[in-house]
């Protein structure tokens, strides 16, 4: 079985992103005229660009492949840092506050939807069975579900 990687990074930078995201939606004319329409496809083609690339890099994991991979997924961000600044401009909020607030779901999601590796039954440092983790996901995603659809 493959070794599972042990090591963290430490906090990841945002801020330079965050700061030339504003810079661009003060001072570029491309930019600064986007709304959420207009960037749709824009999202799109890029995500389309990313799987492409995916693909190349499962065919041949060079380092070229994944080059293409780590520029393509910049790609993608751009575009959740684009629209989160759109999202922080309706809402008269700081930018990068709506990327934290995006950060901070994944990161509730990635737990709440992980008990097995997360919670207290995790089994002691052990990797849960595929099966086990296939049911509680699925337990999981319709208690969401039905969250989501009961009216509050």
């Amino acid at each position: 079985m493959e070794e599972q990687r042990a090591d963290v990074m430490g906090e990841v930078r945002t801020t330079g992103a965050i700061e030339a995201m504003a810079t661009l939606r003060r001072r570029c004319p491309w930019s600064s005229r986007q709304d959420h329409g207009s960037l749709e496809k824009y999202a799109r083609e890029e995500t389309e660009e990313l799987i492409e690339a995916l693909g190349d890099y499962r065919e041949d994991p060079s380092p070229d492949h994944r080059s293409s991979v780590v520029e393509e997924l910049g790609d993608v961000f751009y575009q959740v840092l684009f629209h989160s600044a759109l999202l922080d401009e309706s809402a008269s909020e700081p930018y990068g506050h709506t990327l934290e607030s995006v950060i901070d779901g994944l990161e509730a999601k990635l737990v709440r939807r992980h008990p097995l590796a997360f919670g207290e039954d995790g089994r002691d440092g052990q990797m849960a069975s595929l099966e086990d983790v296939e049911r509680e996901y699925r337990r999981i995603k319709a208690e969401e579900k039905q969250q989501k659809d009961t009216p509050q």
